[in-house]
């Protein structure tokens, strides 16, 4: 899926001399967006938008009735939910959370939550920007993030999510020993990735086998199976909390702390 995470803020890292968004972290505004009137007024803890989403800050597993050391999983750019749904299904002891930032693709995912049964999974229209107003540090447990927009032309590369202080905020998220998956099909996005996590410096790669068995637990996406059917390369990263202290990006440092 295709996410368009425009969102964090200007960071200028000497090592690789990368210029990023200015970030939007202003409170939510109403929307004349058909489909955020529709989440409002579905009435189910599937569907949460905006202001809602951060309602519930270090308590997403009692939201669910949970207990408390229920395994967290979170997939940014949801999309449809495909993903999310199957980790909802084969995992219905956890907690499952989906972050979309388009109101229509986040409705069609909690309306097919809501035919399928699922209690266990929650689909959040959000500003990525936002993160730390919605989740604690240490809170999540794993995070999915399934073919990102690449921003392929060299003007738009500006745009990128997947950068240093990206990762500095994944790192005060998760704690130590807990998972970042990631794919893309973009060869120039995926050295960027990898410059990008080493150089914020909270995560390595995880073994082989233990990677081997993570990517098992979902199904390829629905963009996946197009570049497969087209024979192109999937780069995917599978990487682990480590013990480093993590400074939060100074945006953030009083969310975070």
């Amino acid at each position: 899926m295709r996410l368009a995470m425009a969102h964090f803020p200007r960071y200028i890292w000497p090592a690789m001399s990368k210029s990023y968004p200015v970030a939007n972290y202003q409170d939510y505004r109403p929307s004349k967006n058909p489909y955020a009137s529709r989440i409002r007024e579905f009435g189910s803890p599937l569907l949460l938008a905006d202001a809602d989403t951060e309602k519930h800050r270090g308590a997403w597993r009692a939201y669910f009735g949970a207990p408390k050391e229920a395994f967290l999983q979170l997939e940014l750019g949801a999309y449809h939910g495909e993903t999310s749904h199957h980790l909802a299904r084969t995992h219905p002891e956890g907690v499952q959370l989906g972050v979309e930032w388009k109101y229509k693709q986040c409705f069609k995912a909690g309306k097919k939550a809501q035919d399928q049964g699922l209690k266990n999974v929650s689909f959040l229209r959000a500003n990525f920007a936002r993160l730390p107003w919605m989740f604690a540090p240490g809170e999540v447990d794993r995070v999915w993030i399934l073919f990102p927009d690449p921003w392929s032309k060299a003007a738009q590369q500006k745009w990128r999510t997947l950068h240093p202080g990206f990762f500095r905020t994944l790192g005060v998220m998760l704690a130590e020993g807990k998972e970042v998956m990631l794919k893309t099909d973009h060869a120039d996005y995926a050295a960027y990735i990898q410059e990008s996590f080493k150089e914020a410096g909270c995560f390595d790669l995880l073994p082989k086998e233990r990677a081997e068995r993570l990517w098992q637990l979902i199904p390829p996406t629905p963009f996946e199976r197009i570049f497969l059917r087209q024979s192109l390369p999937i780069h995917s990263f599978a990487l682990v909390r480590n013990a480093q202290l993590v400074v939060a990006p100074v945006e953030l440092q009083d969310v975070l702390s």
